[in-house]
């Protein structure tokens, strides 16, 4: 997107790369140690196995980052949906959608249900609520699938619309948008992973043209 009449986007730039730091830095410290996250559609012995193996510490530690790391990704959104707004004329509703799917994306993870099974796993978790928790985690992150899917589709409608430069991040996050969309009806298969790929590269990118961006 052309920000040459942008006012100072950095820390919205600055704040997309830190959520994807953070984010990062979050699953890298709730992954390690114990086994490895079970599929979406996993029997209940694997799930079990999952929390029960987690390191307490560590799962504290990367539940605090993906916290900063979803408000972080909410101030980048702020800052997305502030510079779309300069450009357009007659689609100014685009960029409320931008900002309010962001939203939808932060206050759906903020739930932890995940996280609160992982908290109380060491003093002995009932297999049932383990994977009702589990359940419930992972319907809630494929739901947010449609939330990226409508964020990433206003954005790329309104880079189009308003003529921005380079076109192709609006081509780019249509591309994206439309994937979350369709993985979210197969949502237990590995296609999400596509999409989801192609947003964080998208917002890095972004990102980076916000640091560069002069009032």
């Amino acid at each position: 997107m052309d920000t040459t009449d942008s006012r100072d986007l950095r820390p919205a730039g600055i704040a997309g790369w830190a959520a994807f730091v953070l984010l990062v830095a979050a699953q890298a410290c709730m992954q390690s140690g114990g086994v490895p996250e079970p599929d979406f559609d996993a029997p209940l012995a694997g799930i079990q196995e999952y929390y029960a193996t987690r390191v307490p510490t560590r799962y504290a530690i990367g539940a605090y980052l993906l916290v900063l790391a979803l408000l972080a990704l909410l101030w980048f959104v702020c800052g997305l949906a502030t510079s779309l707004r300069r450009r357009l004329t007659g689609r100014e509703w685009l960029p409320a959608v931008v900002l309010a799917s962001g939203a939808v994306i932060v206050g759906a993870v903020l739930l932890g249900a995940g996280q609160a099974a992982a908290f109380r796993a060491d003093a002995g978790l009932d297999p049932q609520v383990a994977r009702f928790a589990f359940d419930v985690s992972s319907v809630t992150f494929a739901n947010t699938w449609v939330a990226f899917g409508s964020l990433c589709i206003a954005s790329g409608w309104a880079i189009l619309a308003g003529r921005a430069q380079p076109r192709w991040l609006g081509w780019w996050a249509l591309v994206a948008g439309v994937g979350f969309v369709a993985s979210r009806a197969v949502w237990t298969s590995y296609l999400w992973l596509v999409p989801y790929a192609l947003f964080w590269l998208w917002l890095l990118v972004v990102s980076t043209r916000m640091l560069r961006a002069r009032g």
